[in-house]
């Protein structure tokens, strides 16, 4: 680092990212380059950028799958926050005191979700807070528009959502009409959303796309800043899901030859 918040030698470090193509620096590469060269109020940025995995990583413990290497707890560190409720936010422990079963906290898991944004949102600014904001919105549009394509009631899917919040309201007044009409700065969600049809990988794709785009241009801080810092973690995510994907696609397909 030089001087206070000055990370130009280490943003000059980090290669290019390309969308289809595996980052040349894995995501928890890229975590542990970070945390020896910043400092540690800016490194506290990346902490809840990556809780949202935690949070996922908590849901494949209810369902004993492997969890994400990308949150910021490793399985038994994790299993041990939640038996002594330690290092995790209050909120998640509200949400285990308030669904006690097994069984309601796999069903109700997307109250957690919703309220990692609606409790870290305000809490952030600059590009953290605009980042999580966007990451929240892109999920309520794709939510609303999947909801009227399957005829599901918009209040219910937004159950466990801020009812007061904008967003929130906008998609709600839609309950009762045959379609949804995303706010302006949002329609190209609905346009990907229609011309990638019922094709899940290639809806993947190009959502990975505007995602990969809207996240650079929320950034307009020089390379050296903290904020191009985070807006590069927040690409590796996207990159590294989508050639995740795109390796299961093609094992598909693979496997799909092999068996006829």
């Amino acid at each position: 680092m030089n001087g206070m918040g000055n990370y130009y030698f280490l943003a000059a470090s980090l290669p290019p990212l390309i969308l289809g193509e595996k980052p040349e620096l894995s995501f928890v590469e890229l975590c542990d380059r970070l945390e020896i060269n910043l400092s540690k109020t800016d490194f506290a940025k990346t902490v809840v950028i990556r809780r949202y995995f935690d949070l996922l990583n908590i849901q494949s413990l209810f369902i004993e799958e492997a969890i994400d290497s990308r949150g910021n707890l490793s399985e038994k560190e994790l299993d041990e926050a939640l038996l002594i409720h330690n290092i995790l936010p209050n909120y998640v422990f509200d949400f285990l005191d308030r669904y006690d079963t097994l069984t309601e906290r796999i069903d109700h898991f997307t109250a957690l979700i919703a309220q990692f944004f609606l409790e870290e949102i305000p809490l952030q600014k600059g590009f953290l807070k605009d980042y999580l904001s966007f990451e929240r919105a892109w999920r309520l549009i794709l939510l609303a528009l999947r909801a009227k394509e399957s005829k599901r009631d918009l209040v219910k899917e937004l159950q466990y959502d801020d009812l007061y919040d904008s967003l929130v309201m906008q998609i709600l007044a839609y309950r009762d009409a045959e379609q949804y009409d995303p706010p302006q700065e949002y329609r190209e969600i609905k346009e990907i959303f229609i011309s990638c049809g019922a094709d899940p990988w290639l809806r993947n794709k190009t959502m990975a796309a505007y995602r990969f785009r809207k996240i650079e241009e929320l950034v307009d801080r020089p390379l050296f800043h903290i904020d191009w810092i985070l807006s590069y973690m927040a690409k590796v995510i996207v990159v590294e899901s989508l050639a995740e994907l795109d390796k299961e696609r093609g094992q598909n397909v693979l496997e799909t030859f092999k068996t006829g």
